[in-house]
């Protein structure tokens, strides 16, 4: 579903990425599109989307039971209803509430899933509260072996004084991801 979405849309590579570099989450976001992009375009590797569709099909099921609840309440009129309102109510409450808990525990900043030969990698990144620190994780599952690399690196190690993120040292830093996560792989 989402895959469909995604493969549409057309990356102009002859603009560079510019961003507010005091936006933390404009930088952020930049950094891992350029980390996802490289990942899918010099490797080759193939993005899934796993959790994002899971994500929107917990969010399709309580809008579901929000739209279930309009629409009885519409057909039949409040003290008619009530009951009904309430089950929607906190059903769509209590699935929201299931939404956090998969961000929080299951998706973990999770920006890219992926497959290369039927190996999985899965990267994750933070920006802590007041500070210009870039955390990447990732997680990868090579021939039934599980490798996990962790690294911070200041956000001006790929940006320049104007805001353009530097797409050669986002290859760098890729290429040191691919070799340490897929390290038997390359063996």
């Amino acid at each position: 579903m989402v895959k469909k979405i995604v493969d549409s849309w057309k990356v102009d590579d002859s603009k560079p990425v510019i961003v507010e570099k005091y936006d933390k989450v404009a930088v952020k976001n930049g950094i891992d599109d350029l980390l996802r992009k490289t990942l899918t375009t010099k490797y080759n590797v193939t993005e899934t989307f796993k959790t994002r569709d899971t994500r929107l099909l917990i969010c399709f099921v309580a809008c579901l039971f929000s739209g279930f609840g309009c629409l009885y309440d519409f057909l039949h009129p409040f003290p008619e209803s009530k009951m009904v309102l309430a089950i929607c109510s906190l059903s769509y409450f209590t699935i929201t509430g299931l939404l956090y808990v998969w961000e929080w525990f299951v998706e973990k900043g999770t920006f890219f899933e992926g497959t290369l030969n039927g190996n999985v990698v899965k990267l994750s990144s933070y920006i802590p509260r007041y500070s210009g620190d870039y955390t990447i994780s990732g997680e990868s599952d090579v021939d039934n072996t599980k490798s996990e690399v962790k690294y911070t690196k200041c956000i001006s190690t790929w940006l320049d004084d104007s805001g353009k993120i530097l797409p050669e040292n986002i290859e760098k830093e890729t290429d040191h991801l691919y070799q340490s996560l897929f390290k038997s792989k390359a063996q």
